[in-house]
């Protein structure tokens, strides 16, 4: 009994809030994923392969231009590519929904060099942290994945990662030894604080997926639906109008080059 074991049923009863709150954060966010998840295979299954299309056409027209100053197919510095040239159907932003472009080709892998600060900070952590010193279940599995976070900065020589960790750990609740009521009072207290720190992870999370270009337009996407229009069926309209366009320009000038090769050989 005592000031101490007041703040300690006190700060306990906090701590037990927090973590229902924290737990209704991750539900949430969970659910978020799913429906962004939901919308983007929406929108690929509507409008990946017309995209596809387009900008093979469009490369197919690059291939047949003439008389604009360079060689068919040679690239102009001021041309856009395929994909630029078709941005979001007039949506606002000038956001890019183009589909199938290919990701830059990887640069290869160089060795990293781990420099001696590095090896102090990995050593210096693995003999605090190591799952062996664990106390029970819970408090081994936290270990282990410190262990495989440490190794994974150590093999990039990544010092301020290590640093970090080193950091983590010592304001963390394992760090407090000793028992009776001041160290309880102090273990629940850096609980309090990490939980504090996942909720606001969550939310900085929840508002990057929010702010994603997918996040942006399935909000544009709800906003016409509540004013009685399709946002996605209006993008396949158009998209399909810039196809049967570039169609048509293709077969024009193949005609043309038909009816040349035609003059030529008559």
């Amino acid at each position: 009994p005592g000031p101490g074991a007041e703040e300690l049923v006190r700060r306990k009863a906090e701590l037990l809030v927090l973590s229902r709150q924290l737990l209704e954060r991750e539900r949430g966010l969970a659910a978020f994923r799913s429906e962004l998840h939901a919308f983007e295979t929406s929108y690929r299954k509507a409008l990946g392969a017309r995209y596809a299309r387009l900008d093979e056409l469009a490369e197919r027209l690059d291939e047949t231009a003439l008389g604009d100053g360079h060689h068919p197919g040679e690239p102009d510095e001021d041309d856009d590519g395929p994909a630029d040239r078709y941005p979001g159907q007039g949506l606002p932003g000038g956001q890019n929904w183009a589909w199938g472009e290919r990701e830059p080709d990887k640069e290869p892998e160089r060795r990293v060099v781990v420099d001696e600060d590095a090896k102090r900070l990995f050593r210096q952590l693995a003999r605090i942290i190591h799952p062996d010193l664990a106390g029970d279940a819970q408090e081994r599995e936290r270990r282990t994945n410190l262990m495989v976070a440490a190794n994974d900065a150590y093999e990039q020589g990544d010092v301020a990662a290590l640093e970090r960790l080193l950091e983590d750990w010592h304001a963390s609740p394992e760090a407090v030894t000793g028992s009776g009521a001041a160290a309880e009072l102090e273990r629940t207290l850096r609980r309090i604080a990490q939980v504090e720190a996942s909720m606001r992870r969550i939310d900085e999370e929840l508002a990057e997926l929010e702010a994603s270009a997918m996040g942006w337009l399935r909000r544009r996407v709800e906003k016409a639906a509540r004013e009685g229009w399709d946002l996605l069926a209006h993008m396949v309209r158009e998209l399909d109008r810039q196809i049967g366009e570039a169609q048509l320009e293709l077969d024009r000038r193949a005609a043309g080059r038909d009816e040349a090769l035609s003059w030529r050989t008559g």
